[in-house]
């Protein structure tokens, strides 16, 4: 594995993300803020009245957040703990970016969850509740030792967690989004969750 090229793909995905933030996250119309979305990320399906085709947002756009929000929040946490206890650099450094990434996807969700107060800080908004599968994965890597054997686990999972983010986007995808908005961010998402997954196979390979 050539680590110099994984970790400029990296960067590149990064950069790509801030640029994901910068579009998706636009400040909407008053009409768009005042018309009933959804209040957070257990709150019930909410339609604005924007017009067709941009900030409204149906069940399958509030679903698709949540769901997404969910699985990106455990690989967030999972990444914080490989930043404390990864040995190989190269898994330090998916750590890193993917804890930016996830953090810069919650932003962007945020945004289009709640339109009026738009994007909070990292760590500002509450966190998604997490099923007994990711809490679990969470807990095992928070008490495993530091060393190869954690590596291998975390990127275990990371590549686990990714393809369940694919198939989120993929059923989003195929179904008939209300919103362009939802439908560009789920593409964008989709195509990074694709080389990510492709980045952690050749770091799995190399471990």
């Amino acid at each position: 594995m050539d680590r110099r090229l994984v970790l400029a793909g990296l960067a590149g995905i990064a950069a790509a993300s801030v640029a994901l933030a910068q579009n998706t996250a636009q400040p909407q119309s008053p009409a768009a803020q005042t018309g009933g979305a959804a209040g957070g990320v257990h709150g019930t399906a909410g339609v604005t009245n924007a017009s067709p085709g941009q900030g409204q947002m149906g069940q399958a756009e509030q679903q698709w957040m949540q769901q997404t929000m969910m699985v990106g929040s455990a690989a967030l946490q999972t990444s914080d703990i490989a930043l404390q206890k990864a040995q190989d650099e190269d898994v330090k450094q998916f750590a890193r970016f993917e804890h930016d990434e996830q953090t810069t996807m919650a932003e962007v969700l945020r945004s289009m969850m709640e339109p009026a107060g738009t994007a909070s800080a990292p760590g500002g908004g509450a966190q998604p509740q997490l099923d007994q599968k990711h809490a679990a994965m969470i807990q095992k890597l928070q008490q495993a030792k530091a060393g190869d054997a954690f590596d291998k686990e975390y990127i275990k999972g990371q590549i686990e967690g990714h393809q369940e983010l694919l198939q989120i986007q993929e059923r989003f995808l195929q179904g008939r989004p209300q919103s362009r908005e939802a439908m560009n961010a789920a593409k964008m998402a989709r195509g990074h969750i694709k080389e990510h997954i492709a980045m952690l196979k050749d770091i799995q390979e190399g471990l």
